[in-house]
């Protein structure tokens, strides 16, 4: 996929982002394999990571507190949109096809907006629930990987 292919499918997909919240794209990195694409307002911070062949995710900060961050999937998770991820699933992927990338991509906004109204209004007070069960989850995966080391 050529990258102004990628930016028409980003734009389109986060039109509405732009429009009715006052997100601004403000950096796109393209690498090897993949990119990030930054959404910024005057509140809130919004990062689309993608690698090829991966489902895309959205990264959630505080605009003026950097280290104040999430990821969609935990807001889904809290809000009960979707089950927390076992730690084995951390560890494999189901690829995905770069021709489902604008659905996989306007999926992700429309659960944005609907479940992380408050965030994009600059509203942050549940981030705290939402960082303690992603470090749960990093130990839990720590705890697997201890676990399915090879022994030496």
């Amino acid at each position: 996929m050529k990258k102004s292919d990628f930016d028409q499918i980003v734009t389109k997909a986060f039109r509405g982002l732009e429009s009715k919240y006052g997100f601004k794209k403000s950096e796109t990195v393209f690498f090897k394999k993949g990119c990030t694409v930054q959404f910024v307002n005057s509140t809130t911070d919004v990062t689309l990571h993608y690698e090829i062949g991966a489902e895309p995710w959205l990264s959630i900060a505080d605009a003026h507190n950097p280290e104040n961050k999430t990821t969609l999937d935990w807001l889904l998770v809290e809000r009960g949109v979707m089950k927390s991820p076992t730690p084995a699933q951390a560890f494999s992927t189901t690829p995905k096809p770069v021709s489902e990338l604008a659905s996989m991509l306007e999926k992700k906004n429309q659960q944005l907006i609907e479940y992380g109204a408050d965030f994009i209004k600059g509203d942050f007070s549940i981030m705290p629930a939402l960082q303690k069960r992603a470090k749960k989850h990093a130990l839990d995966c720590d705890r697997y990987i201890a676990q399915h080391q090879p022994k030496k």
